[in-house]
């Protein structure tokens, strides 16, 4: 029931208002009366009225006074003032400090009940609303308030209504992936998890932020304890999902919480080039894939180019090394991440290079098309893949079964690969160094295994395979610009001298001399 008190100096109308009309019907009841305005103010204070049915015109403070008092005091109580014909004047003004309405008098029954409805209504509705702003707002609520809004009377509103005086404040952000690559769903469950670990008494408030989920803490995570955090995520969650965690700057005050919350997402949107842990700490290295590199004093990194990466990895293939393979790719995303690639981008070629490096596999390897093919299907799922080391290791995983499916992985001398290797490829630009890259050997001892296994130095085994097969060519009858290029030799004057010292004569008399002895 809402209080309702009368004031008029007439005591007829006190009387006849507490009867003509059903008050608990309606939800109020009548608590007290008053003559005048003095005696209104003075029981107004005890009994704090919710509305005050009032009459205009009283001796000694009329009730236009009564109310400027009132609302002077900050009151908002309801009023409904009484008022003849002749005081319509005094009503116009009453309406301006906030009143309900006016009745005239002699007061109509239904229409004095229709407009306590109204009243009623309004009061139910300020009690509603009254009852939600003293009910607390959650902790995460703030929190989210304090980062999220674009308002900055918000977010210093939920700055002063969190008040948690912690020695420090630093912000996580956790995200989650599925097997399908998808971001986080069902949050409330993610969000009740987190809760039930935890209460503000640990220092340790979960929240959502965007697409992540965050978490204000007042103790100081590093990488062991980021990483305690990440397991614990990984333990309640299924085999198919991944959880990636970045912890930002401390901060010693609240208001600066912004700046923890920023330096956890930029290293968050970072994720693709976590290394395998899965996570990132303000001020750490994280990254598995080289330096992150500075903002100045650095010189421009080009991006990789897509055909000498493909060449590489072809050879890593063909020399059927998985541990080649692997070191080519790891070193392809150390210079993507390097050049400041976009994730997007680094996708992309990295799906060019496993494209061109396995497209060469059939002319080589008889019989490899369909398992070429079989692991070329693997490409789309590298634009899902989380990070650049899940990235890698899904094209490991095709290539492991790419060369278990030609016959396995050679057991052969790495000297009898590398002459092999030669033999195949004579017509690219080969160069000691890149086969040692390719066999991870230093140059220098692959060098002198070489000569010790060969009897020759590398340059001179290389110029004898191509000079051999150049002979084979020219036999044929072939001009000798196009058997220079097609053995390797940019330079005709460089194949001419090289051919001439290797075999005693010049290349055309070479190819005189086999026409004349095939005619007879």
């Amino acid at each position: 029931m809402f209080k309702v008190m009368i004031v008029d100096d007439e005591p007829a109308i006190r009387e006849g208002l507490k009867t003509i009309i059903d008050w608990n019907r309606i939800g109020f009841e009548v608590v007290d009366a008053a003559a005048n305005g003095r005696e209104a103010l003075q029981k107004f204070e005890r009994i704090q009225p919710d509305l005050m049915i009032m009459d205009i015109r009283m001796p000694g403070m009329n009730g236009l006074e009564v109310i400027e008092q009132l609302r002077r005091n900050h009151s908002r109580t309801h009023v409904l003032i009484l008022s003849g014909h002749a005081d319509f004047e005094y009503a116009r003004r009453a309406l301006g400090y906030g009143v309900d309405g006016y009745l005239l008098k002699p007061v109509d029954e239904v229409e004095m009940e229709q407009e306590l409805l109204r009243v009623y209504e309004s009061l139910e509705q300020e009690q509603h609303v009254g009852a939600q702003r003293q009910q607390p707002v959650p902790a995460h609520e703030l929190v989210e308030q304090m980062l999220m809004s674009s308002s900055g009377k918000e977010q210093e509103r939920a700055q002063q209504a969190l008040s948690l005086g912690w020695p420090s404040y630093q912000v996580l952000l956790l995200e989650h992936h599925a097997s399908r690559g998808d971001h986080l769903d069902g949050w409330s469950t993610y969000l009740e998890q987190l809760h039930s670990w935890w209460n503000m008494e640990q220092r340790h408030i979960a929240f959502r932020a965007g697409n992540y989920i965050g978490i204000l803490t007042g103790r100081s995570y590093g990488e062991r304890e980021l990483s305690e955090l990440r397991e614990r995520l990984l333990d309640h969650s299924t085999a198919s999902e991944m959880w990636y965690a970045a912890a930002g700057m401390e901060v010693d005050e609240l208001e600066q919480l912004h700046d923890s919350y920023a330096d956890a997402l930029d290293l968050l949107e970072q994720r693709f080039w976590f290394g395998t842990k899965g996570m990132a700490v303000s001020r750490s290295k994280p990254y598995g894939y080289g330096q992150e590199p500075e903002h100045t004093e650095q010189p421009s990194i080009l991006a990789p180019q897509a055909n000498e990466w493909a060449d590489r990895l072809y050879y890593a293939v063909d020399i059927r090394s998985l541990e080649a393979a692997e070191r080519v790719l790891t070193e392809l995303m150390s210079v993507c991440h390097l050049a400041r690639l976009a994730e997007r981008d680094t996708k992309s070629l990295s799906s060019h290079v496993l494209s061109l490096a396995l497209s060469r596999l059939p002319g080589s390897v008889a019989g490899s098309g369909p398992a070429v093919q079989s692991c070329l299907a693997l490409i789309p799922e590298l634009y899902s893949a989380p990070t650049a080391a899940s990235m890698i290791d899904l094209m490991l995983r095709g290539l492991e079964q790419l060369l278990q499916s030609i016959n396995g992985v050679s057991h052969e001398s790495v000297m009898k690969q590398m002459t092999d290797f030669i033999r195949r490829h004579y017509s690219d630009n080969l160069k000691l160094e890149l086969l040692a890259e390719v066999f991870n050997y230093n140059s220098a001892y692959l060098g002198k295994m070489f000569k010790t296994y060969t009897g020759e130095s590398f340059n001179h085994f290389l110029d004898g395979v191509r000079l051999d097969r150049a002979k084979e060519l020219l036999a044929q009858g072939m001009k000798v610009h196009k058997v220079a290029s097609m053995v390797g030799y940019a330079n005709v004057d460089y194949f001419h001298s090289k051919f001439k010292k290797y075999t005693g004569v010049s290349p055309s008399a070479y190819r005189e001399q086999m026409e004349n002895e095939q005619q007879h």
